[in-house]
């Protein structure tokens, strides 16, 4: 029980410290806007990258964000018949619907990493006139996707133990 409780303590630190480094992007993404808005108003002088990078930066957030959302129990459920369930009944519910984000994350995993594999051959950049690199952000897919991954396997875990014991793991 101590080694299932250790293996879940570091993936939460890893979801948990993940969070807390992709958070200051907003910031970023927000004071690139509002440099656009101000030298496009004000000076009538717009960017032709600033779009474009806020774009990226805040697909890779949202992307990277995921592990930290399922690690702090932010993620969308429906409720309406999960809420009034006994705790084990619900355990033994989300233990068995681990096949869904397992589905989801392999496939994430396997297409994202052969997009990511092919735009990183090819160097392949954006049509615009800034035209940045796109590879690093067709890499952040399965990066999101193990780390995802990664965090509803301990969560599967917490479900299986509180599904066969009717207790919930503290890890």
């Amino acid at each position: 029980m101590k080694g299932l409780k250790g293996l879940i303590r570091v993936i939460d630190n890893i979801s948990k410290w993940s969070g807390q480094v992709i958070a200051p992007l907003a910031f970023i993404y927000m004071g690139i806007l509002i440099y656009e808005v101000l030298v496009r108003y004000l000076f009538n002088n717009p960017t032709n990258w600033a779009h474009e990078l806020s774009t990226f930066i805040f697909g890779a957030q949202f992307m990277l964000g995921g592990a930290y959302c399922l690690w702090r129990g932010s993620m969308v459920n429906v409720d309406i018949l999960h809420e009034r369930l006994p705790f084990r009944a619900k355990s033994i519910i989300d233990t068995i619907l681990f096949i869904c984000p397992l589905i989801i994350c392999i496939i994430m995993i396997w297409k994202g990493g052969n997009a990511f594999l092919y735009s990183f051959a090819k160097l392949e950049h954006t049509n615009t006139v800034f035209g940045p690199p796109l590879y690093p952000l067709r890499g952040i897919i399965p990066l999101a996707a193990i780390m995802l991954l990664i965090q509803a396997f301990a969560k599967f875990l917490r479900d299986l133990y509180a599904a066969i014991t009717g207790r919930t793991l503290n890890a």
